[in-house]
C-alpha cells in the first residue's frame, strides 16, 4: 500500500496510456498503421505452423523484407493467436493499387487496403487476430514507460516529478501510441532496450554481481532475437 500511494500518479499515467493505445487500435483500420500489412503475415505463416517465413529475391511474399526479422515477437504473437481461424486473411489483404504510401501530405488514397466489413465489430478471423496482437503490443509498450520511470528514479531517487515527466513524455508522444497499438517488433525491442539500460544503470548505482550480469546478457539476447537493432546494446 505505501508504495502504492508513492507511486500513484504512475499507476493513473500507465492506465491513461493503456487506455489511449486502445482507442488507437481500435480508430486504425486493420494494416493501415505502419508496415503492419507485411508484420502481420509472418505471425500468420508462425501460427500455422509453417515455420520461418523463406526468402527468396525473386519471389514477391506477403512478408516482404519482415519475413528477414528476428522472430522473437512473432513467435510470440503467434502463440496468442494460434487458435483463431484466420483463413480470410487474403479477402481482408486487398491492396489499394493507387494507394500514395509513405506520403503522408498526399490528398486521396491515404489507404494501403481497400476495406470492406470484415474488420468491423465484432471482429472475427483475422481482424480479431490483429486486434489481439495489438492489445499485446500496447501492454509490452506500457512496460517500456514503466522502465523509463524506474531507470530516472534509479539516477535520482528523490527527484519523484522528474520520473513522472520522463514517464509522461515517452508514454503520450502520438507516434509512440501510434506504433505502440500496432502489429509492430518495435514495441518488444524498444521494452527490452530500456530494460537493458535499466539494468545496466543499476549495476553502476550498486555494483556488479553475476546474477545481474546473467540478467543483462539474457535481456540483450533476447532483445537481439527482436530485431537486429538491438545488436547495438
Amino acid at each position: 500500500m505505501r508504495a502504492i500511494r508513492r507511486h500513484w500518479i504512475a499507476l493513473i499515467i500507465l492506465c491513461l496510456f493503456v487506455g489511449l493505445g486502445v482507442l488507437y487500435s481500435v480508430a486504425t483500420p486493420i494494416f493501415e498503421a505502419s508496415d503492419e500489412l507485411n508484420h502481420y503475415p509472418f505471425v500468420q505463416t508462425l501460427a500455422q505452423g509453417n515455420g520461418l517465413p523463406v526468402q527468396q529475391p525473386s519471389q514477391a511474399t506477403l512478408w516482404g523484407q519482415e519475413g528477414s526479422q528476428p522472430p522473437l515477437y512473432y513467435g510470440l504473437a503467434a502463440i496468442a493467436t494460434a487458435w483463431i481461424d484466420t483463413g480470410d486473411l487474403a479477402q481482408l489483404l486487398d491492396l489499394n493499387p493507387h494507394a500514395e504510401r509513405g506520403v503522408p501530405l498526399a490528398s486521396d488514397n491515404k489507404n494501403m487496403v481497400i476495406h470492406d466489413r470484415g474488420d468491423e465489430l465484432p471482429w472475427h478471423g483475422t481482424a480479431l487476430a490483429v486486434h489481439l496482437i495489438r492489445i499485446l503490443s500496447i501492454w509490452l509498450a506500457a512496460g517500456t514507460g514503466l522502465c523509463t520511470y524506474l531507470l530516472v528514479l534509479e539516477l535520482f531517487p528523490q527527484r519523484l516529478a522528474i520520473a513522472l515527466a520522463a514517464m509522461a513524455i515517452n508514454a503520450f508522444l502520438p507516434m509512440f501510441l501510434f506504433i505502440s497499438a500496432s502489429v509492430n517488433n518495435d514495441t518488444l525491442v524498444v521494452l527490452l532496450s530500456s530494460l537493458t539500460l535499466l539494468l545496466l544503470v543499476r549495476m553502476l548505482q550498486r555494483g556488479t554481481s553475476p546474477r545481474s550480469l546473467l540478467a543483462i546478457g539474457m535481456v540483450i539476447g533476447l532483445a537481439s532475437l527482436s530485431k537486429l537493432s538491438a545488436l547495438g546494446l
